[in-house]
């Protein structure tokens, strides 16, 4: 089986969050099982040409827009593993600073851009008559990708027997454009309808990934629920519900070659559930790294993520001035919307002995924070899988999480389940339940033998991405079988 994973992010070559993660994690996994997975992305200019020399993979794609044509090139280069990665150069398009947009907000000709990458995907497929069983897409900026295969070049030879995956890692991005936009696509006005791509009179790029894709899936078995209620559909609840026969949770798995305590090269020392001495070494270092000299016996809480609501900044905001008074030190690493930033920043400022704030995006210190915290602080409003819950399970960093998606999924309550809990969880979205939920977890810090319990239950869960990789080949062959195949 032949299948391209197509994502506006993947690593090694760009990453602003987990979808990066995932796509480069799943590619490696389904080789290791013997699938032959490629991988193709645009090129951005944050891509490091000089660690990934690039070589044509054919010869420049002319691609409609609209009453114009843009030209792009397709550059292959290796992704280590044995993944050949493709990616797609167009400088006006994608080399900037930033992937989608600057904190003041997203590109204006964001739709123009990904529209550009999708149909590039297909005219290159086609020029250079390539040959997939599966296109697997992921979230709205590949979304046109499925609705090309049925509609514009459904009759093309290396297209119509392909099967195509969408995963939605995140419905609360869309992709909503302006009416206008639908000539940019070639996409006809016809579709331009509430069983097409048409949503209160605009233009959603999802949806047509949702309508369009022979199979659909989300990251969490939880989450595949939650997307088909109003409070979690964002407005897509209803064309969710109708596809829920073809709709499927896998919950991500992780890159244990890139997220373990024992081999990582960023940690200060490895340890594992064997010989946990090595995370001493690990929280005094992160204590150093964010300003906290001497011995430290309270709790170290670890925060890692984009700074938007959805992540539930709004909600650390509201209890910053009590977590400023607990029992615990607090670290802050992310970057996100301006103005929680700015509060989080206030709070690092006026509690410098408390809260110690990084205002950026630093995988180095990511691993530092996963290593040497006791306690991992992550109450999403809403949360697909989340990945940092994962690895600080892995870690010996005990999470707390709310009851959401696949946070709901991959962390036990410890004080629901003594002798299987692996963390902490609170279900409604207030102020007061999370600051409940922390008050819980720090009593229990200082329980040392209950905390070790609960630390070592956390280690010895495998989310390995082979059980999820599996589960995916499972849904290509679904989709092949709705190609006739």
């Amino acid at each position: 089986m032949r299948v391209l994973v197509a994502s506006s992010e993947i690593v090694p070559f760009a990453k602003t969050g987990g979808l990066a993660d995932v796509t480069g994690a799943l590619a490696k996994a389904l080789r290791r099982l013997g699938v032959e997975a490629d991988c193709i992305l645009p090129l951005y200019r944050a891509v490091d040409r000089a660690r990934f020399p690039m070589t044509p993979a054919g010869p420049p794609v002319r691609v409609p827009l609209g009453h114009r044509e843009e030209t792009g090139t397709i550059e292959e280069t290796d992704a280590g593993d044995g993944v050949r990665a493709f990616l797609v150069r167009n400088d006006r398009y994608f080399d900037r600073e930033y992937y989608y947009g600057t904190k003041d907000g997203d590109y204006v000709d964001n739709c123009e851009r990904f529209t550009f990458f999708c149909r590039a995907v297909m005219e290159w497929l086609v020029r250079t008559g390539r040959r997939y069983d599966i296109l697997h897409c992921n979230d709205w900026q590949t979304a046109l990708i499925p609705a090309y295969a049925r509609t514009l070049y459904s009759r093309e030879e290396a297209i119509r027997p392909v099967g195509t995956v969408f995963t939605i890692h995140n419905l609360g991005y869309q992709g909503l454009f302006w009416n206008h936009d639908l000539p940019l696509t070639g996409l006809g006005w016809e579709l331009f309808t509430p069983q097409g791509v048409e949503f209160y009179g605009k233009l959603n790029l999802m949806k047509a990934g949702l309508v369009f894709a022979d199979i659909l899936s989300t990251v969490s078995p939880t989450y595949s629920r939650e997307i088909q209620t109003p409070e979690y559909g964002h407005g897509l609840e209803g064309v969710l519900y109708e596809r829920r026969a073809d709709l499927y949770g896998i919950i991500n798995g992780i890159d244990y070659d890139e997220w373990n305590p024992s081999t990582d090269p960023y940690i200060a020392a490895p340890y594992s559930l064997e010989d946990l001495s090595g995370k001493k070494a690990c929280r005094a270092d992160l204590l150093s790294e964010f300003g906290w000299r001497g011995p430290v016996e309270e709790a170290v809480i670890g925060v890692i993520g984009r700074l938007t609501a959805q992540k539930g900044f709004d909600l650390i905001e509201e209890i910053g001035e009590w977590l400023a008074g607990q029992p615990a030190r607090v670290a802050f690493l992310g970057a996100g919307e301006r103005k929680y930033e700015e509060s989080i920043a206030l709070l690092g400022r006026k509690y410098p002995d408390r809260i110690s704030v990084r205002l950026a995006y630093d995988n180095r210190l990511a691993h530092k924070i996963e290593a040497g915290a006791d306690i991992y602080l992550m109450p999403s409003r809403y949360e697909p899988c989340g990945l940092n819950q994962i690895y600080s399970l892995k870690y010996g960093t005990v999470p707390i999480v709310r009851r959401t998606g696949g946070l709901a999924d991959t962390v036990v309550d410890a004080d629901e389940d003594p002798a299987g809990g692996t963390g902490f969880k609170f279900s409604g979205y207030e102020a007061s339940e999370l600051s409940d939920v922390v008050a819980r977890a720090l009593a229990a810090y200082t329980d040392r033998p209950r905390w070790e319990g609960i630390v070592r239950r956390g280690m010895e869960k495998d989310f390995s991405w082979e059980p999820s990789a599996r589960e995916y080949v499972a849904l290509y062959e679904r989709a092949l079988r709705k190609r006739g195949r």
